[in-house]
């Protein structure tokens, strides 16, 4: 079935903001959410309580560490197949890039154990780069983020924690371990080890190893698919330092290294027996976190610094693309890429309660700096200045409280002020500022039921551009790029009794000053210029959903589109932007079915989206084109056993109608190429098995 794309427009009136402090140059972004404190949750509404713990609100995701563990999750794709208004496009493990509401990660602001994630190190491979094996928690707010996660969250925010010895040590134990070994028919084997104790009283050390090899997977059509081929190393050391009810502080690094071998663009292909690349991308994550806390203050400081790096080298091999169209020729080998991106930071923040927890405050400051190096350039390739670099820096700081007018209502409302400089590849100066403030209104008439609207401005000023792009000294950059904003106007209603929940949430969102990285500056298609776009680029959806908690069953499902349009015109695929898609409905039931085996869990998610068809405005070469996508409906089943808390047995059975189709998100083109490309077919059918061993 396919709908054509359609748009309804609606707005409210701009609400008042307060913006009342001064700004001083140092500390910078985030801190990681693990660490035992009553201050650090974000206030979400009376449904979410200690003791009743909610998956999800029409504005919050949750997704723990149970259930990443139970569906055998090993990428993005896989982790986030459960919810309607989350798509991961790109097919492939290095391709595979996080759309929330149409919009690509790159628009979020992005942390891992508070570490910040920022940068885009090649615009055909993903950005978000983390193992599932031991993550404790991923929190997605849309719409907005918390104000202290720092500059540039124009669309909300990502935040996933790791666990750390305590979370793993049993009542009465000082050491532990824990061995998995799985296997999947669609093709390869994971391992993972983690050791973990409690070095004294209240010092915690975690570490752990993952290992993953995929030679390929096929998709439904029984083809071996390109940019499949991957193997994966993932580390994680973690020491905690519980000093005593007030101090607490933890030492956090993860390593990743991913190889694979894939076409030059590895999320779409655009020849027919495309060039194959040696990939490897490495990650390596270092934070610091310290918190104090008592009953009606806290403090928490935070420092961190990431590299990552991406070397590619063409091989002698060439493939076939699995897919049923035909693609242009364009089977030439690109050069190869030698590319870095650092992040380094740190935050301090502040928060008070007043009056009984009635009146909250918090404060703080952030500073960000971000390089972005192009190794072993050509003389050709330094052309008109360009020197391989850049250098982007962000100060800033905030200040919001939150009032409970009444026993049901309570107002959240706040700022913070961002001064980023920015100097490009051509030793240009950029220099960008702004507030974004937000205020939000949260209604509560009765124990189960929650109203909230929400209004906020963000603001991202210019910083380094896709490091891929500093080794061609032909994508020029305007010289005076201007910040981005984006206003985002939010309706969200919730209701939980305990046994029924539903959730809606209305949307809309205007992105002005887009800076297009890619935008084609007329001398031929293969040269690019950044540049402000002209005309904003508004962003309209909804999503609902439903569930049933029965004794031994719960039923859920969502609903969810969303409409990205540029001069009234839907936009097509857009690198570091989004895409659209058809309306997407997911449907799962998980059950306890046996009284007498309570440990037996089943799982089965089910996803239909539909076709779309659309005259869509392409950003690139400022033209429109016609676009046709496909729908499709993918079922999964999911089964855990565990064995006297020892041992946990669990099946994932995938695509279980061995479905050949590609996820809407996946680009339907090469970024410079005007001919139809090739989108990577998702995996077809996979039976997946693995065996947990805890000591």
């Amino acid at each position: 079935m396919k709908t054509p794309y359609y748009s309804f427009l609606f707005s409210f009136k701009n609400a008042l903001f307060i913006n009342a402090f001064m700004i001083l140059p140092f500390f910078a972004d985030s801190l990681p959410a693990d660490l035992p404190s009553q201050s650090q949750n974000v206030k979400l509404s009376p449904l979410i309580t200690s003791d009743k713990a909610i998956e999800e609100t029409s504005y919050l995701k949750v997704f723990d560490s149970q259930y990443l563990q139970n569906i055998q999750a090993q990428n993005l794709s896989e982790t986030f197949v459960k919810d309607s208004e989350i798509q991961v496009g790109g097919g492939a493990k290095i391709a595979q890039k996080l759309y929330v509401r149409g919009l690509e990660d790159r628009m979020f602001r992005v942390r891992l154990d508070g570490i910040m994630q920022n940068g885009n190190i090649f615009h055909h491979q993903g950005n978000m780069l983390f193992d599932p094996f031991l993550v404790k928690s991923i929190s997605i707010q849309k719409g907005f983020a918390d104000i202290e996660n720092g500059a540039g969250a124009l669309a909300g925010g990502i935040d996933i924690v790791s666990k750390n010895a305590f979370d793993l040590l049993g009542k009465n134990q000082n050491y532990g371990a824990y061995f998995a070994l799985g296997g999947q028919s669609n093709y390869g084997i994971n391992t993972s080890l983690a050791a973990y104790a409690r070095l004294a009283e209240k010092l915690g050390l975690l570490a752990s190893y993952n290992f993953e090899d995929m030679p390929y997977y096929r998709a439904g059509n029984h083809q071996k698919v390109p940019s499949s081929e991957s193997k994966a190393h993932n580390a994680l050391f973690k020491f905690d330092f519980q000093a005593n009810a007030h101090h607490s502080m933890n030492l956090t690094y993860h390593f990743t290294n991913l190889g694979s071998i894939a076409p030059y663009s590895a999320n779409v292909i655009l020849d027919s027996a495309p060039t194959l690349y040696a990939n490897t991308l490495n990650a390596h994550n270092l934070g610091l976190s310290y918190l104090y806390d008592i009953q009606d203050f806290s403090l928490k400081y935070n420092m961190y610094y990431t590299h990552k790096s991406l070397v590619m080298n063409p091989t002698s091999e060439t493939n076939s693309p699995a897919t049923g169209g035909g693609g242009h020729n364009h089977n030439h080998e690109e050069a190869p890429l030698d590319l870095a991106l650092q992040n380094l930071g740190a935050d301090l923040i502040f928060k008070h309660s007043f009056a009984s927890s009635r009146y909250f405050l918090k404060y703080g400051l952030n500073y960000q700096m971000i390089l972005s190096n192009a190794y072993h350039l050509t003389d050709h390739q330094q052309d008109h200045g360009n020197t391989g670099k850049e250098l982007g820096a962000v100060y800033g700081g905030f200040i919001a409280g939150e009032i409970n007018l009444l026993d049901s209502l309570s107002l959240d409302i706040g700022s913070r002020y961002d001064v980023y400089s920015y100097r490009d590849k051509f030793s240009q100066q950029h220099a960008n500022n702004g507030f974004s403030p937000y205020i939000s209104l949260l209604y509560t008439p009765i124990n189960d039921l929650s109203l909230r609207i929400s209004y906020d401005y963000a603001t991202r000023g210019a910083m380094p551009i896709d490091v891929s792009l500093l080794t061609n000294s032909h994508a020029t950059i305007s010289s005076n790029l201007k910040a981005e904003n984006m206003s985002n106007t939010q309706i969200d209603a919730d209701f939980d009794n305990g046994f029924l929940s539903l959730r809606g949430s209305a949307y809309y969102s205007l992105l002005k000053n887009f800076i297009n990285n890619y935008t084609n500056n007329g001398v031929d298609e293969h040269n690019s210029l950044s540049k402000n776009m002209e005309k904003p680029v508004e962003v309209l959806g909804y999503e609902v959903g439903a569930g049933l908690d029965f004794t031994y069953a719960k039923i859920e499902f969502s609903l969810a589109q969303s409409f990205l349009s540029y001069d009234k015109k839907p936009i097509t695929d857009t690198f570091e932007l989004g895409a659209n898609s058809g309306r997407s409905y997911n449907l799962s039931i998980h059950s306890s079915p046996f009284k007498s085996l309570p440990s037996l869990e089943i799982l089965w998610i089910s996803r239909f989206v539909e076709g779309i068809d659309f005259q869509g405005y392409n950003l690139y070469f400022n033209e429109l084109e016609n676009v046709s996508k496909k729908g499709y409906n993918t079922h999964n089943l999911y089964v855990n056993y565990q064995i006297k808390s020892r041992v946990i047995l669990s099946l994932a059975l995938l695509n279980l109608t061995n479905q050949t189709y590609t996820n809407q998100m996946s680009p339907l083109k090469e970024l410079f190429a005007k001919e139809s490309g090739i989108p990577l077919y998702e995996p077809g059918f996979n039976a997946k098995f693995k065996i947990i061993i805890k000591l």
